[in-house]
């Protein structure tokens, strides 16, 4: 080809080209504004998606770091620093600890150092039992680093701050172990007036020593901020707190030394007896969810080789931290919400593109004319392409901008992904111009067919088999991904590796359905029309006839399905996940109010009596105890209060087993009345009926067996328990039932040792999680687009035909049809389609939710232990149907009225030509 014949045929396709489309837009300069506004919304919404998706993960990271303080904080321990002459003090301590604080702070991975803050250093010896005059204590020395700029972390009230004493020389042939030494310290004013101590009380320090030790108090303070990160750990630093469980001594106070007095408490102190901790407070403001992985992998590998953190005496802290455990555990609750939301956004992007062809379709459809025309007089398709592109093109330019301007308006600085976007953009730049090239096509190709028509059937025959076979393909698709997606999930491997073909199986299935109701629909409308014919109304009989001829047309069809079936899908997503919600709080808790710790029997009475509590039930439980004399069979023994729970299973409409409330009585020969699981029975008989509980073991009379716990257990009564073993059995777990159950547990707060848990305030907390409400909302905000979605869809639809309807409209009203029937008709032309569209999209809508329950990851959202169960709601079902009705309704009367002044005659003469 040469170059002059090139030239010629680029201009035959290219020329006039500018005028031609500024003459068309200008024509049609309303269509193709509501289309470019139209492009905008759709991408503004393809960009904002993923973005509010990234930003919800972000906020739910950081808040499970931040609620997991402060076992989220990296604390690097390290053993102190000692002479390496026994009985000498070191040099400079506190100038060292704050060289070796910033070793440690520049030794951290730059991942890790990202989500700590600075270091706060302290240092504390060993906990001892102080015999003081106060009566026995457990008590620590303790030293706070002073961050450089900040103020004072305690004020002295009282007395004054402790110094440094003189050097104590030990005599001629005098052991160390010998050598007498004092240091000063200070106590918090609080825990002064509570135990009884003051200023110029001493206290012997005991723990490995090098030399003896007095510790004389000097002064009493207040802490300037007991919120502190630095008190992390230092509770009775602040003020006093309760002795540990089984400790012999009334409480438990801090003793405070000074940066003076520190050398004195670590120079009579072996290396084991303290430790100075560089506590790095989680700060995650800027976490992304996606560092989630690495992040913690970088935290293992420090925990594994603390090696880098080496200080420069040789001496390697090891990290201390939850922090790798929090965000493992956020991965996979992260996993289910990014499952959800890939479904969520593909099917988003695809209903937006099938939305665009449609707005892209009617545009053609008012220019059918004007194109055939221009194929008449000899362009070519690539030239009416061309043509269409120079107006789809700068329009689909300049409105993409606009929704990438709002977007850095709305959300400055967020990521995310941009290819949904891109395809929107891209779909409404190259609908037009291929729709537009199929009726260039179509109208004037100068293809020859055969004469004969047995060739003719034939090679209709081959395109009938082609459109066949892409059908079955589709199906075929839509299929094997769902088994995919059944067998190994939307996420195969972390949360950042959506499989986007899996993540549109709701979307294929839709159209797989979509090709079922095309084959459906036309002999239903068939029927229809039969039905209509034998009427008397000549409006059905239209409507039904051009019904029938609608039918065949996929796009419309396809939009409605999936966008109907999105809807259904993100209501049902929402219903299950709220009442999942609820299921997993009494799941966890167990109860309304759940007690955690030791509680005595006069504690437990005083619960059952207090107002509004209607069962109390306290229970401990024993791991691994052995059944039977050198059985080697391993069990967990449940010492239940068996009549309170008894009657609490009754009362919850449960069944108790057989014979549990009986465990109360007495048992045959002085043995503990048990229940025990059936596969123990064998074991029972051959070595005897007997279970080690702490230090002996306890004889069991078996009286049935037991549905409780999930393996091999033993249920016995905690007061019969309690005095087969001849001391008390606190409950470790108490369960409280009842409208009064919450004030009731949290009466008992202030026990030493026990914590308290409701089933309100569990669900609150996980409802209020960044993650959680930020899906919620996600999935109702894509349920009002997709219905509107929808909507847009119909009415397109609905518009697109109007000028042909016009046209049969105008001929009808000549012969006697009443104006008012012209909405029956504009109505009944698309209601087939959009009953067809409801039904088929409300079932797939319906059936994802139910096949892909574990795939999506909805028991991470719920926090069901043991996995959720799909659950209905009307909502969403009374939204798609009204939004689509309103939709018709708001079409078909625009269209009535705006041909309420036609002039038939000039309507008539259109129609002939």
């Amino acid at each position: 080809m040469s170059r002059t014949t090139l030239t010629t045929r680029l201009r035959a396709v290219v020329a006039d080209g500018p005028l031609v489309a500024r003459r068309r837009a200008r024509t049609d300069v309303g269509l193709l504004t509501l289309s470019g506004a139209l492009v905008a919304v759709l991408v503004l919404a393809a960009l904002l998606a993923p973005r509010l998706v990234a930003e919800v993960a972000d906020r739910g990271a950081r808040h499970a770091v931040t609620q997991g303080r402060p076992a989220s904080d990296l604390d690097a321990q390290v053993l102190v620093a000692t002479s390496p002459v026994p009985g000498v003090r070191l040099p400079g301590v506190v100038e060292d600890l704050h060289a070796d604080a910033a070793v440690v702070a520049q030794s951290l991975p730059p991942l890790v150092a990202d989500v700590l803050g600075e270091p706060r250093v302290t240092t504390t010896t060993n906990a001892w039992l102080a015999r003081t005059e106060a009566g026995p204590l457990a008590a620590r020395i303790g030293h706070v680093l002073a961050t450089p700029g900040d103020p004072a972390p305690v004020q002295w009230v009282e007395g004054r701050e402790p110094r440094r004493l003189p050097d104590v020389e030990p005599a001629e042939d005098q052991p160390l172990a010998s050598l007498e030494r004092d240091v000063e310290v200070g106590i918090s004013r609080a825990a002064a007036e509570q135990v009884g101590l003051r200023v110029g009380s001493e206290v012997a320090v005991q723990g490995p020593m090098v030399s003896r030790l007095t510790a004389r108090i000097v002064g009493l303070y207040d802490v300037a901020d007991p919120d502190d990160d630095v008190w992390t750990g230092m509770a009775e630093f602040v003020g006093p707190e309760p002795a540990a469980p089984g400790s012999s001594a009334d409480a438990a106070v801090g003793f405070l030394a000074s940066d003076a007095s520190l050398a004195d408490v670590l120079v009579a102190m072996q290396a084991t007896g303290a430790t100075t901790h560089f506590r790095f407070a989680a700060q995650p403001d800027h976490l992304r969810a996606t560092d989630n992985a690495p992040l913690a992998r970088e935290i293992r590998a420090l925990r594994a080789d603390p090696a880098p953190l080496r200080l420069t005496d040789g001496r390697v802290p090891m990290p201390v931290t939850t922090l790798d455990q929090v965000l493992l555990a956020y991965e996979a609750r992260i996993a289910g919400a990014a499952a959800q939301a890939s479904v969520l956004l593909l099917g988003l992007a695809t209903v937006g593109a099938l939305t665009l062809v449609l707005a892209a379709r009617l545009l053609v459809l008012r220019r059918t004319g004007g194109l055939v025309l221009e194929r008449a007089r000899g362009s070519s398709v690539a030239g009416v392409v061309w043509r269409s592109l120079l107006e789809s093109v700068p329009l689909v330019a300049v409105a993409t901008l606009v929704a990438a301007g709002v977007l850095l308006l709305v959300l400055p600085g967020s990521h995310g992904t941009w290819w949904p976007a891109g395809a929107l953009a891209a779909v409404g730049a190259a609908a037009p111009g291929a729709l537009a090239a199929g009726v260039a096509r179509s109208s004037w190709t100068g293809r020859r067919v055969p004469a004969n028509r047995a060739d003719r059937d034939r090679i209709a025959a081959r395109r009938r088999t082609r459109r066949l076979v892409t059908e079955l393909t589709l199906v075929a698709l839509a299929v094997a991904a769902l088994v995919s997606v059944r067998t190994r999930g939307l996420l195969p491997g972390d949360a950042g590796s959506v499989d986007w073909l899996l993540a549109a199986t709701p979307v294929l299935l839709a159209a797989a359905a979509t090709v079922l109701v095309s084959y459906a629909l036309p002999p239903v409308v068939r029927r229809l029309r039969a039905v209509a014919a034998r009427g008397r109304s000549v409006a059905g009989l239209v409507a039904a006839a051009r019904a029938e001829h609608a039918s065949r047309t996929a796009v419309p069809l396809l939009t409605m399905t999936i966008a109907v079936a999105l809807v259904v899908f993100c209501g049902t997503t929402i219903a299950t996940v709220d009442v999942g919600q609820g299921r997993a709080a009494q799941a966890v808790v167990g109860a309304d109010a759940r007690l955690d710790g030791p509680v005595d029997d006069a504690t437990l009475e005083a619960l059952a009596a207090a107002p509004g509590v209607d069962s109390v039930v306290g229970s401990r439980e024993w791991l691994a105890r052995t059944f039977g004399r050198s059985s080697g069979v391993d069990v967990t023994l449940l010492a239940l209060d068996v009549r309170a729970f008894a009657q609490r299973e009754t009362t919850e409409g449960r069944t108790p087993d057989p014979g549990l409330a009986a465990l109360a009585e007495p048992g045959a020969d002085g043995a503990v009345p048990a229940l025990i699981s059936p596969g123990l029975a064998t074991t029972a008989d051959t070595f005897g009926p007997q279970v080690w509980v702490t230090d002996a073991f306890v004889g069991l009379d078996v009286q049935g067996a037991t549905t409780l716990g999930s393996g091999p257990t033993v249920v016995v009564d905690r007061a019969r328990l309690a005095d087969a073993l001849g001391v008390a059995v606190p409950a470790e777990r108490t369960s409280l039932d009842g409208p009064g159950a919450d004030a009731a547990a949290r009466s008992v707060t202030t026990l030493p040792g026990v914590t308290v848990l409701t089933r309100a305030q569990w669900l609150e907390d996980w409802q209020s999680s960044p993650l959680v409400t930020g899906l919620r909302s996600l999935l109702v905000v894509a349920q009002v687009t997709l219905a509107l979605l929808a909507a847009v869809a119909l009415t397109l639809t609905v518009v697109a035909t109007s000028r042909d309807r016009r046209r049969t409209l105008h001929v009808l009203r000549t012969q006697g049809l009443p104006a008012r029937d012209s909405r029956r008709l504009a109505a009944g032309e698309v209601l087939p389609l959009v009953v067809a569209a409801l039904v088929g999209g409300v079932l797939i809508g319906l059936a994802v939710p139910w096949l892909l329950t574990g795939s999506l990851g909805l028991s991470e959202l719920t926090g069901e232990p043991g996995g959720t169960r799909v659950a209905l709601a009307w909502q969403p079902f009374v939204l798609v149907v009204g939004t689509v009705l309103l939709g018709l309704l708001v079409a078909v009367e625009a269209e009535a009225r705006a041909r309420r002044d036609d002039d038939l005659a000039l309507g008539i003469r259109e129609a002939e030509r």
